[in-house]
């Protein structure tokens, strides 16, 4: 035997190695972990967030008052025509008329105030007008006109106000220069500047003018009181302010009004200034215990109760001072008693349980209930009287009587708890009918003769089917054997091959190809197009029909570029699918490509003869390999090798 020489085993090994590597090398430059990909399908989706939505998740609740801006932002209309207010002051651009009668003959004028606050009137001559007010401007006028005239009457009317310029800035939806009309007031300015944002303020809206903070509006006197005294009119030059919500407070529970409300800023409003702000009490308000949760200096919550009977009853006690984020509860009488309640069932119109009420009895109760219905049996309803101690006392009574005859003993007294039961008449049936759903002529409820009335009858009656009908894959659903809905199976429904685990997958394929229990198995097309009446069933009551229109598409989902519904054409193969939806991903493995027929059977594609519409065609992943610990296992192998061959070696010397 000729032995090999060490020198040249290690050349082995060094060879063997370097073939290793340079085929991992190879299969890593080719193979990419499609965990490192990026999930462009996420990014898609998560880039298609509609703003509206992404707005709705990030907005703060909203203060009450805000809904006051809503209608301008979506483009109402402008406030109408107001009353010209007596301090009204003239400028350049008012436009006045000016009626004269009397001794004289009747004349008028419409002049204008021009751009040096002047105003010229014919015989009269230029008269400076700005600053003054109508009033100012009628006395001087009399002054000009009594020296030509001795009897007169005179009018003097604003036909259309000057136009100004103010800046609106701050907390505003739209914050710049705007030129209003000179009776604007301030909330009719900041309404057109789409109102404060939800950080602005809405009771600390300043103007300055002159660099002066000539008025503050609270627009809650406007909104909840309707006060528009005490707003100046604007001026050119005004600026309107709104600055930053400072302090907030939110009331729930039984007033009229529940909301987050805003706090004055640097003012102080007690209890009694919050419960007018929401509205006032409902008529289930528990006054006696007011929680105010407050947030202390820890920033920890503590309750602090208020009996507000002791606030009614002094006039001069506000209530505690009201603080930023104080939560104010109102509790209802409602939640400090337990609800008392009685109950009916069986054939009447609304079965359920009832609030129990003093001197109630058992015809009071079928009233409520919406009385009897046609099925009721009426010789006899029960009543049954709980005790929590004891044994349910059962009190049969006659129904009929009781409904005729109200004040007869039969209509007992009803206590809280109590039960009323109204049986059903044996064996009442008001006809038996079946649903014809989906693709027939006509549609809709049959009557029938329950175990004589033939399917194909009914199908015949319904007009046949339609051109889109899929005759093969209808039904017949009999309820008394119907199932409940597997939701897992649902769930899966809506899931990718992708998504599923391998446990999930086989589950779903078997689900997928397992026949409904609730279904009464007909072949449709060998009943109805062949004739063949083997095929034929007797109809029960409650039978649901149903004719599912055929697909028009072939649906084609896994690794494939752009997942969806490729719309069928007749004799097309496997390919011609996959081409439009864009071809198979890098990773596909076109080689154990499934398809599941319309049919329910899932196969190879290499055993399907012909695509038809419905059919689902599902490319799967290639299977994930560890090339690492392949090579890992690689190299231990060659190391083992090489080790029982130097072994050998050295015995045999």
């Amino acid at each position: 035997m000729e032995h090999i020489s060490r020198p040249s085993l290690s050349k082995i090994i060094f060879w063997l190695a370097g073939l290793s590597i340079l085929l991992l090398i190879q299969v890593f430059g080719q193979q990419t972990n499609p965990s490192n990909l990026p999930n462009y399908s996420n990014q898609m989706s998560s880039s298609q967030v509609s703003p509206s939505t992404k707005t709705e998740v990030s907005a703060a609740p909203r203060v009450y008052g805000y809904d006051l801006f809503n209608i301008q932002r979506a483009g109402g209309e402008e406030f109408g025509a107001q009353i010209l207010p007596p301090d009204y002051i003239l400028g350049p651009g008012d436009r006045l008329g000016i009626y004269m009668s009397g001794s004289a003959e009747p004349v008028q004028y419409d002049v204008t105030v021009n751009v040096e606050g002047k105003l010229f009137i014919p015989s009269i001559g230029a008269l400076p007008v700005a600053g003054l007010t109508l009033d100012g401007f009628r006395n001087l006028l009399n002054k000009k006109i009594a020296r030509y005239y001795a009897n007169y009457d005179m009018e003097i009317l604003l036909l259309s106000p000057k136009f100004i310029r103010v800046a609106i800035v701050g907390e505003v939806e739209r914050p710049g220069y705007y030129d209003l009309n000179a009776l604007n007031t301030m909330v009719e300015a900041v309404i057109k500047a789409g109102g404060p944002t939800l950080r602005g303020s809405l009771r600390n809206i300043q103007l300055f003018r002159n660099n002066e903070c000539k008025a503050i509006l609270d627009l809650y006197a406007f909104l909840i009181q309707g006060k528009t005294a005490g707003q100046p009119l604007l001026q050119t030059g005004d600026r309107i302010f709104v600055p930053l919500m400072e302090a907030k407070i939110k009331v729930t529970g039984e007033v009229l009004r529940p909301e987050i409300f805003e706090l004055k800023t640097n003012g102080r409003e007690y209890l009694k200034n919050i419960i007018q702000l929401a509205g006032g009490f409902t008529s289930y308000a528990y006054l006696k215990q007011i929680e105010i949760s407050r947030l202390t200096p820890e920033r920890k919550r503590e309750l602090i109760n208020v009996n507000y009977h002791e606030i009614m009853a002094d006039s001069t006690n506000p209530g505690p001072l009201i603080q930023n984020e104080d939560w104010i509860h109102i509790h209802s009488i409602r939640a400090k008693y337990d609800s008392l309640v009685v109950s009916i069932y069986g054939e009447v119109q609304k079965p359920g349980v009832y609030p129990w009420q003093e001197n109630m009895r058992v015809n009071d109760l079928i009233l409520l209930a919406g009385n009897i219905t046609r099925m009721a049996y009426t010789l006899s309803a029960e009543v049954a009287k709980i005790d929590p101690l004891k044994h349910a006392k059962v009190i049969k009574v006659d129904l009929e009587n009781l409904l005729k005859h109200p004040d007869s003993p039969e209509n007992i007294l009803l206590e809280a708890d109590d039960i009323v039961f109204i049986r059903k008449i044996p064996k009442w049936e008001i006809g038996a009918i079946v649903e014809v759903q989906g693709e027939v002529k006509f549609p809709g409820i049959y009557p029938i003769k329950a175990d004589s009335t033939w399917l194909s009858e009914i199908l015949n009656q319904c007009g046949g089917f339609t051109e889109e009908a899929l005759i093969r894959e209808a039904t017949v659903i009999r309820k008394s054997t119907r199932v409940f809905i597997d939701k897992e199976y649902e769930r899966l429904k809506t899931m990718s091959r992708d998504e599923m685990s391998e446990s999930e997958y086989q589950y779903f394929v078997m689900k997928q190809n397992q026949r409904d229990v609730g279904q009464v198995l007909v072949d449709f097309y060998k009943l109805m197009i062949h004739q063949d009446k083997s095929e034929d069933i007797y109809l029960k009551n409650g039978d649901i029909i149903q004719i599912p229109r055929a697909p028009v598409v072939v649906q084609v989902t896994g690794r494939v570029s752009r997942q969806g519904g490729v719309l069928y054409k007749k004799g097309m193969k496997l390919s011609y699918y996959l081409k439009k939806a864009g071809g198979a991903t890098w990773d596909a493995n076109i080689r154990d490509t499934k398809v599941t027929k319309v049919t329910g059977e899932i196969l190879d594609y290499t055993d399907v003869d012909e695509l038809v519409a419905g059919d689902i065609i599902w490319v799967p992943p290639k299977p994930h390999r560890d090339w690492w610990a392949i090579f890992h296992d690689t190299m231990t192998v060659f190391a083992q090798i090489a080790t029982i061959y130097l072994i050998i070696q050295n015995a045999s010397k």
